[in-house]
């Protein structure tokens, strides 16, 4: 462990001899015995450092002896060197890392140490880059009240308690901590003295969520909540954005709102039995999903609407991937139970969250009158027969079936309407393919005609392509003579 009389630093200096600043020493040998590298001795100044490219690998090694309740900034002001940074504390541990990615100056906000501590800084610039150097500085931003990393976080306990600080200097950042409950919501409310601050959730692995900040909102009152799926330690990050150093305080208050209601997947969504006609529910926080098993007829489809009691927007879908975002749905059952309702709101971040209640309504269309694929199609058994049939919503086709002779010829026929549209229709063979079948307008009729290339199963698919041709129809089959 590098202990603080490794260092020309502090008390183990004698008066006489000042102590270094970087890159005006060759560096502090640490104990031999210990196989320690050499380290630059950083001195809080406002006075530019450079770590020169070399066409090789460069690494660059500084250490410095905390202050408690300071705030350091360590400013790279290179703006296309690509390099990476680790900051440990004595003990060995990781405090701060990262590889930043932009070509502006980056900085890097550390606070919350501890006093009279040896921390180190590991610089490693890549070559790739050409050969800009990178220069940086390293400046004592004065008293700071909270840390600014997870590792230094000022822990707090969700509570109606009202916490206060202050930013300090431009993108200082203070880091609560708190124990997260499996399942549990989470609400900051704070009060900012200006319009620039930052507010999110940070949870154990680095994840942001639900972040407002000035970007999007000029307004002092701010409030984000989320939900933790994890039983950890999980973080609040509130930064100060404001490019004029101030004094003034901020106001926040976290609050745990309790176990979500409803699951958000198959094993943990709400089970709700047949015949149930609506649930009730809220959106909790942005990206919150609220799922359902409902209990169903099979064969029967249903329509599933939610309706917001606010201004603001709900959406309900099945679950898949592809699902338009709408109030509401309908879907066929195929199984006793289907999952994968799911109700969620509009995914935009408000600068003030407030929960979205809602109701999920329920109705029972009856039932499919004819299948919807090859398997399960509805047998045309007579030379002529006049068939009716109901279409349902845009993803109900309905398939008949008939058996054809080779060289025979047969038609289908329809009401033509003059203000909705056709229904679509389409003759396929017993392997799915699209068989040649001209459809025309006879009179007062849409008139379809097919001959049979081969012997066997030929399959006549109705569709409605547009609302406007839902609902009943009736169509025409006969086998003409030769």
């Amino acid at each position: 462990m590098l202990g603080a009389c490794l260092f020309a630093l502090g008390a183990c200096d004698s008066k006489d001899d000042p102590a270094p600043d970087a890159g005006t020493d060759a560096g502090i040998r640490s104990d031999p015995d210990a196989g320690l590298p050499e380290y630059t001795a950083l001195t809080p100044s406002e006075e530019s450092h450079t770590l020169a490219w070399s066409g090789q690998p460069v690494s660059g090694r500084f250490a410095f002896i905390a202050r408690a309740g300071r705030h350091y900034d360590f400013i790279a002001e290179g703006r296309r060197s690509s390099y990476s940074l680790t900051l440990h504390a004595a003990a060995g541990y990781v405090v701060d890392q990262g590889e930043p990615t932009t070509n502006t100056p980056f900085t890097w906000h550390w606070s919350g140490l501890k006093e009279g501590e040896v921390y180190t800084v590991d610089v490693s610039l890549s070559p790739l880059q050409g050969k800009e150097p990178l220069v940086f500085r390293f400046v004592d931003q004065g008293m700071d009240d909270h840390g600014d990393l997870p590792s230094m976080a000022t822990l707090w306990h969700p509570s109606e308690k009202i916490l206060t600080g202050r930013g300090g200097h431009p993108g200082a950042r203070d880091v609560f901590a708190f124990n997260a409950i499996y399942n549990h919501v989470y609400v900051i409310d704070c009060t900012f003295p200006t319009y620039d601050w930052r507010l999110y959730f940070l949870d154990f692995k680095g994840g942001i969520h639900s972040l407002v900040d000035s970007a999007s909102f000029a307004q002092t009152q701010v409030s984000t909540a989320y939900k933790f799926t994890d039983p950890w330690v999980q973080y609040v990050s509130i930064q100060d954005l404001n490019p004029a150093p101030s004094s003034a305080m901020y106001s926040c208050v976290l609050k745990d709102k309790g176990r979500e209601e409803h699951g958000d997947t198959a094993a943990s969504a709400t089970t709700l039995l047949q015949g149930t006609s609506s649930v009730q529910g809220k959106i909790d926080f942005v990206g919150d999903i609220d799922g359902f098993n409902l209990g169903v007829l099979p064969g029967h489809f249903y329509r599933a609407s939610c309706i917001p009691e606010g201004p603001a927007p709900c959406n309900v879908d099945a679950g898949r991937e592809l699902d338009p975002i709408q109030s509401k749905m309908i879907f066929k059952a195929l199984t006793p139970y289907f999952y994968g309702l799911r109700v969620q709101g509009d995914r935009v971040v408000p600068a003030q969250w407030v929960d979205l209640p809602y109701t999920l309504q329920f109705e029972d269309l009856g039932a499919d009158d004819h299948g919807d694929t090859r398997a399960t199609a509805t047998p045309l058994t007579g030379p002529a027969q006049t068939v009716q049939g109901h279409v349902t919503d845009l993803i109900d086709p309905d398939v008949f079936s008939f058996q054809a002779v080779e060289g025979q010829r047969y038609q289908v026929s329809s009401e033509w309407r003059e203000e909705q549209g056709q229904i679509s229709s389409s003759i396929r063979d017993e392997m799915g393919s699209s068989v040649t079948a001209p459809r025309t307008h006879v009179g007062s009729r849409w008139v379809q005609d097919f001959t049979a290339p081969k012997t066997g199963t030929y399959f006549i698919e109705l569709l409605a392509d547009v609302e406007a041709n839902l609902g009943d129809y009736t169509f025409q089959f006969e086998a003409l003579a030769p």
